[in-house]
């Protein structure tokens, strides 16, 4: 028997695509913002009395929070603020930012070392007072700030003056002549009830103004 000739496969393999997991991942994530990092050591301030202020400004854009710690009466207020300005500063000079645009992504006070101080007490003791510092480290990261609409300027539309009618004018007193007659008969009333008034006292008038009394 004839051997059976054997059919080549002469399909063409697709090529493999080089694109793996690692690739693909690396295309999905967007590159990581830059971040600007302070902090200051050792500061004269307990944590405790620190965190108000640090708790006051967190989460705020860095020009907001300049101008709240401006107005905060605390101690821990001119501390942060120079710490601020310290992050910012290292932010437009070094990374090339914009001041306008940055904003506290994270602001933590930790405990720091505590110095350990003496007060006297009664017969020879001493009272130990603990002065505890702090460290305050802040982190900086720019965002997009978002611009308010600009409301559109309405059309400014002119008063149309509109003729007044002739019945207002002839019930004007300058021009109707029917109500010069009705002032003059109320000016004649009104004298009429002073003269009405004063005739009581006519009598009195007559002996203050009598020549005995002027004598007198």
């Amino acid at each position: 028997m004839a051997d059976k000739a054997e059919k080549l496969n002469t399909a063409k393999k697709a090529p493999a695509k080089a694109t793996t997991a690692k690739a693909k991942a690396e295309v999905a994530t967007p590159a990581p913002k830059q971040l600007v990092r302070a902090h200051a050591r050792s500061l004269r301030i307990a944590p405790r009395k620190m965190r108000l202020v640090t708790n006051l400004v967190k989460d705020m854009r860095l020009n907001e929070a300049m101008t709240q710690l401006s107005f905060t009466n605390k101690k821990g207020a001119v501390m942060l603020q120079k710490l601020l300005q310290s992050a910012a500063a290292n932010a437009e000079n070094n990374f090339s930012m914009n001041r306008d645009s940055l904003f506290i992504k994270e602001l933590t006070c930790d405990m720091g070392p505590v110095l350990q101080r003496s007060f006297p007490r009664a017969r020879g003791s001493a009272f130990m007072i603990r002065r505890k510092m702090s460290h305050v480290n802040v982190i900086l990261e720019e965002r997009a700030v978002k611009l308010k609409k600009k409301q559109k300027a309405k059309a400014v539309v002119p008063k149309v003056v509109r003729p007044e009618p002739k019945d207002k004018l002839e019930e004007n007193p300058a021009v109707n002549p029917e109500s010069e007659v009705l002032v003059e008969t109320k000016h004649q009333e009104d004298t009429k009830v002073k003269e009405t008034h004063n005739e009581n006292n006519a009598d009195l008038v007559e002996e203050k103004t009598s020549p005995q009394n002027l004598n007198k």
